[in-house]
């Protein structure tokens, strides 16, 4: 049996048994759906928020809505106090490249980009469900006007497991050409998650490492595990994102904000290092979307084989 679906221009016919999760792609986003429901939105151009702020925090290249199997949206896009965080993003700090010093995190420097270059690959839906991306990071500063520095490729691959979403990022960083990017010693930047604008502080947004450190004591730490969750709507829901132990400089250490709901995997923490031409810089990344509560054990037995 074969069922076609119509979605925003796009046609798309699997058969039956390939209809609940099932991928999307349109001139704007990619989306990977459960049914009718949203699982996330993957942006190829700004989204609507974006005409709302300075054009420096204009982005794409980025996961935005997140949702739990419930429907809840758990991400954060151009939140007041950070416009420059957006959901499930990857941008470097403190860099050095041809003498110069773009960065790629805090766009209202207007020094550097990261965005979506083009699409690799749709995996509509049935065995595998998800999507390869080209970004580019590029420098602002070139006299010539901007430089490609990186090139990345983001595979996301999606699965529903024991009633969460499991989400496996896998991001693939090369250098565009013959220079090398040095990513400096600094204290975040690295592979992010926003969370939503009003998860803020520990009462609304609680993050908690494996350790069951919070965010204070959590703070550049070298957890296996970050959990954020908080409430929408009177009931509980959250996400875990688990690194793979086989990630540069495993466990990274964790940059756990005071106050917003974000944390990022920052390997520079305590010391530089260099992407170098020819060289890959490869990080793969688990990211557990849920509703209700969810235990230290149940997070070991949803984490990858290798990273238990």
């Amino acid at each position: 049996m074969k069922i076609h679906f119509a979605f925003l221009g796009l046609v798309l016919t699997v058969s039956s048994l390939q209809a609940e999760l099932r991928c999307l792609e349109n001139e704007a986003f990619i989306e990977i759906r459960n049914g009718e429901s949203l699982v996330l939105r993957y942006r190829k151009q700004p989204s609507e928020e974006a005409a709302k702020n300075d054009p420096l925090y204009s982005r794409t290249g980025y996961i935005h809505p997140l949702c739990t199997p419930s429907g809840k949206v758990i991400t954060g896009d151009y939140a007041p106090d950070h416009p420059h965080q957006h959901g499930l993003f990857f941008a470097w700090t403190k860099t050095s490249f041809e003498g110069r010093a773009p960065e790629f995190w805090n766009q209202m420097q207007g020094s550097g980009r990261v965005g979506y270059a083009k699409t690799l690959a749709i995996l509509p839906g049935g065995g595998e469900c998800g999507f390869d991306v080209l970004h580019r990071f590029e420098d602002l500063t070139a006299a010539g006007g901007p430089e490609p520095v990186l090139e990345e490729t983001w595979k996301i691959r999606v699965s529903l497991v024991d009633g969460r979403y499991l989400l496996d990022l896998h991001s693939l960083q090369q250098c565009s050409g013959a220079k090398p990017l040095v990513i400096e010693k600094y204290h975040y930047g690295g592979m992010a998650i926003r969370g939503r604008a009003d998860w803020l502080g520990e009462e609304l947004g609680r993050i908690v490492t494996s350790e069951g450190k919070n965010r204070i004591e959590g703070n550049h730490t070298r957890p296996s595990w970050v959990k954020m969750s908080g409430q929408i709507d009177g009931a509980s829901c959250g996400v875990v994102a688990i690194p793979n132990p086989e990630n540069f400089r495993a466990p990274q250490w964790v940059r756990l904000h005071p106050s917003k709901p974000y944390f990022v995997f920052s390997p520079m923490v305590e010391e530089s290092f260099t992407i170098e031409p020819g060289t890959t810089y490869e990080s793969r990344f688990r990211y557990v979307v849920f509703d209700g509560e969810l235990g230290g054990e149940e997070i070991a037995s949803l984490a990858p084989a290798d990273s238990k």
